[in-house]
């Protein structure tokens, strides 16, 4: 299905039309950000007790986007935006695994706490957009075109978790780790609407300047898949143990609300043309992974950071 609607976008894409076009790419460098506690790091003194939840922070990475225009007032436009980022973070203390696995797999009495922890995580972005718009111009140097749409893609997101700790059992040696690999996979199809502003500040025979705000909104019927399978390893006086536990979450189908906004300077010159620019890409409760404290997550997903765009018009 995924794919079937992909080839459908691509297929609506009108060949080259008497006015020409334009094809471009469009060279990113973003920041992903989404609130994910992975472990909670806390002390066992009962007079000055603290708990610190430690978060996945990642960052700039580059991206990419290419497409093409058509048309002159009337204009079909396609877009394929790719972006990949990944990030690991350690920790050490008395820690609670934050995701369900890892707290289900803490050590028995008395030691209840995993000393030392690690984790990679990281996030796969792809996106088709297919728009079609009308130009406008309320004023000599005011330009506006409202679009409508279609978007489709997926995106990917892994979290690898593992925890160590070390203690006595009856006076013997006790080595406990686990390995917690979860998946929060999402795909969709959806319409979209925006609006793209362009104003000249400045012009001559050859080369003028703009400035741009562009903002859209996408709603896509789309698909959660998630996964969350622990391996669990107990090396007691040499002997090792070992068990592997699947949490089963169903398939989880229901609507994404993304929201996209670009401010930015264009420059043309003849048949060329540049942008610079900064993004924001705002995917609502994008990552629905379960943790033991407040069950399924709704965290937003927000992929920011600058856009230069390099044009030619045919």
């Amino acid at each position: 299905m995924r794919y079937l609607c992909l080839l459908l976008v691509c297929g609506l894409l009108p060949a080259r039309s008497a006015a020409g076009g334009e094809v471009f790419a469009e060279f990113l460098s973003w920041k992903a950000t989404e609130p994910v506690d992975w472990v909670l790091n806390t002390n066992r003194n009962p007079a000055d007790q603290y708990v610190t939840y430690e978060t996945l922070s990642y960052d700039f990475a580059p991206g990419l986007r290419i497409g093409g225009r058509t048309g002159d007032e009337w204009e079909t436009t396609f877009t394929y935006t790719h972006f990949q980022t990944s990030t690991s973070a350690a920790a050490a203390g008395d820690l609670t695994g934050a995701f369900l696995g890892g707290k289900l797999s803490q050590p028995p009495q008395p030691k209840l706490y995993f000393d030392t922890g690690q984790i990679d995580a990281g996030i796969r972005y792809n996106m088709f957009d297919l728009d079609l718009g009308k130009r406008y111009r309320p004023a000599d140097a005011l330009m506006m075109r409202p679009i409508v749409g279609l978007r489709s893609g997926w995106i990917h997101q892994s979290f690898t978790s593992r925890l160590q700790a070390q203690y006595s059992d009856n006076n013997l040696p006790v080595h406990k780790s686990i390995v917690e690999e979860m998946e929060n996979n999402f795909w969709g199809v959806g319409p979209k609407v925006g609006i793209e502003n362009s104003l000249n500040l400045w012009r001559s025979e050859a080369c003028e300047v703009n400035g741009l705000l562009n903002f859209s909104a996408a709603y896509l019927w789309g698909q959660w898949q998630i996964s969350d399978v622990t391996g669990s390893s107990t090396v007691t006086n040499g002997v090792d143990s070992r068990s592997t536990q699947v949490i089963g979450v169903p398939d989880r189908d229901f609507g994404a609300l993304a929201f996209q906004a670009v401010l930015g300077l264009n420059v043309k010159y003849r048949d060329w043309s540049a942008t610079v620019g900064y993004e924001i890409n705002d995917w609502l409760n994008q990552c629905q992974i379960f943790d033991d404290a407040t069950g399924p997550h709704n965290n937003d997903l927000i992929l920011q950071g600058l856009t230069l765009n390099v044009g030619y018009d045919f």
